[in-house]
């Protein structure tokens, strides 16, 4: 893209900057417009506003479209992914939220073999966006052919939701933590994914082979570890399998720093991946019981914005500190992210618990 528009080598950083803007506002806001204009027409609006982004970067013949066309690009994707996820939330189980996120690592994973095949066939990367605009359109058209799918909006399965609203306040300190839980679970996710192989080659001396391998390890182990959500979360209390995930994670990370190079890519880095695997959607399953069915929309949507701002800000800091300290620090950066994960999710379980008890700020459960 970079080469047929002439763009600056920092154009990649104002494209991604656009979009990731967009998408914190659009999902922030989500919760609103769900309530004014239901989840199909909010997902029908996402879908509309990611297939003229995608299409009109296609076509776009100047450089400077494609940084304003990801500001639609960005909206698109927050409307789909709150609308989706706090729809899910409330009308399906935990098996459901396991196949949707692995769903999207399937997808993260065809993206550049489109991309790829774009360009052995047609020379151009231009085929690849202009075949994400049209899935994008053909999803749209079945979503419209299936508005009553979309219009339910029971309070989900996974756990019952308070009876009563427990106080604006509570709710207020629930969302924070939920949304505290969000951005420090996409944060480690996203340091390690991004930051691991670099520390294995340069700052251990691991092969570029066994650095590459422990890499794609740990992103097969998060996309296996929604698929087993996805067969067999139905079977295992929801938040069992969350203290497991966080406990897992903290070991993981812990493994990672002290043991030996080729256990911390080979095993560490893969058992990492499997349980930050299960986070994310079991955070999403379960806030419905932390807030309410009533505001389980606007909890999704700020939820997602923060995950946003951890999947994206987290690692630019850790990477500034790596700049600074060494790359050794990486592991050490790694547990302490996990451990805070772990401390927001027991205040977190402290507080449901608590809210489930008369005269402890919301009825009984």
């Amino acid at each position: 893209m970079r080469a047929s528009f002439g763009a600056p080598l920092a154009g990649l950083g104002l494209m991604l900057a656009a979009f990731t803007l967009a998408y914190f506002l659009a999902s922030a806001g989500s919760g609103p417009l769900t309530g004014r204009l239901g989840t199909s027409d909010l997902l029908l609006g996402g879908c509309a506003l990611s297939t003229a982004a995608w299409l009109s970067i296609a076509l776009a013949p100047q450089w400077w479209l494609v940084p304003m066309v990801s500001v639609l690009a960005g909206a698109g994707s927050g409307l789909i992914d709150a609308s989706v996820n706090a729809h899910i939330t409330l009308n399906r189980g935990v098996r459901y939220m396991g196949w949707l996120h692995a769903a999207w690592a399937a997808g993260a994973a065809l993206g550049p073999p489109v991309v790829v095949l774009s360009l052995a066939v047609t020379g151009s990367w231009r085929a690849g966006f202009a075949a994400m605009g049209a899935a994008f359109l053909v999803i749209g058209l079945l979503v419209s052919a299936r508005r009553r799918d979309w219009i339910a909006a029971a309070v989900g399965p996974t756990a019952p939701a308070p009876i009563e609203a427990p106080g604006r306040t509570n709710y207020r300190r629930a969302m924070l933590i939920l949304a505290g839980l969000f951005l420090v679970a996409a944060g480690l996710e996203a340091t390690a994914g991004d930051w691991a192989y670099t520390q294995l080659t340069l700052g251990r001396a691991v092969s570029n082979g066994l650095a590459g391998w422990g890499v794609t390890l740990f992103w097969a182990g998060l996309a296996a570890g929604r698929v087993a959500l996805g067969l067999v979360g139905s079977h295992v209390q929801p938040v069992r399998l969350l203290d497991a995930g966080i406990g897992i994670s903290v070991l993981a990370t812990l493994a990672f720093w002290l043991a030996p190079p080729l256990v911390s890519a080979l095993i560490a880095l893969p058992m990492l991946g499997v349980a930050l695997s299960v986070i994310f959607p079991l955070l999403l399953s379960l806030t419905p019981s932390r807030v309410g069915a009533g505001m389980t929309a606007h909890a999704v949507g700020y939820g997602l914005a923060a995950g946003t701002i951890g999947g994206g800000g987290v690692p630019a800091t850790v990477g500034l500190a790596l700049q600074s300290l060494g790359l050794s620090t990486l592991g050490p950066l790694l547990s302490v992210l996990a451990m805070v994960l772990a401390l927001l999710h027991a205040i977190s379980c402290r507080d449901s618990r608590r809210s489930a008890q008369p005269g402890l700020g919301g009825p009984a459960l």
